[in-house]
């Protein structure tokens, strides 16, 4: 269980930057968007080493030769977006209205994705009995997927309100650091 919640919380870490990203740039709808990226972001940890598991070897050789490339377009194109909207001209103040829902559902699911490529790869260990131990039975393997999606919830969660406390600082500088942390993560993926 102690190597199942670190592999969580490593797992965790992209989803959690991401979150904070968002965290600072967010002003309003907070909740309602922070819970939807959590849960997305945690429904997609969870998932992808199901996915992994059930696949094995296939999926790993089928993703290897592009999760590089496709987590650092995801999060460098994302990073540019917010970089570019925060110098754009506009003033702040975001829509605070009923309707205003800053993280759409292609976002969402890109950023979901993302993060949870190098879960796949757990998945397989998983599978190959690297992780958890050899023949996982059908409650193990739901228990163990299950811990990763909620460890990232939890962390993306926090993180997205921890970020408030930078909220004093001028909009446009907390979206610039935003993005280019989403950058950096994009750039870390193809070390």
């Amino acid at each position: 269980m102690i190597e199942l919640l670190i592999i969580a919380l490593v797992l965790a870490v992209d989803a959690t930057v991401y979150s904070f990203s968002y965290g600072l740039v967010l002003r309003c709808c907070r909740t309602r968007n922070s819970l939807w990226l959590a849960l997305t972001v945690g429904i997609f940890q969870a998932g992808m080493p199901l996915l992994g598991y059930l696949g094995g070897e296939s999926v790993r050789d089928s993703v290897a030769q592009w999760q590089s490339g496709i987590v650092a377009a995801v999060f460098c194109g994302l990073g540019a977006y917010v970089i570019y909207g925060a110098w754009k001209g506009e003033e702040e103040g975001a829509c605070c209205s009923k309707d205003c829902n800053p993280l759409g559902l292609v976002a969402l699911l890109l950023v979901g994705a993302a993060t949870a490529i190098d879960a796949l790869a757990v998945g397989v260990a998983m599978a190959l009995g690297d992780i958890g131990g050899t023949n996982l039975t059908t409650p193990q393997l739901c228990a163990n997927v299950s811990v990763i999606g909620i460890v990232t919830f939890i962390c993306s969660l926090a993180a997205f309100h921890s970020a408030r406390l930078l909220h004093h600082l001028p909009t446009r500088w907390l979206e610039t650091i935003a993005g280019l942390l989403l950058i950096g993560l994009g750039a870390k993926s193809l070390l």
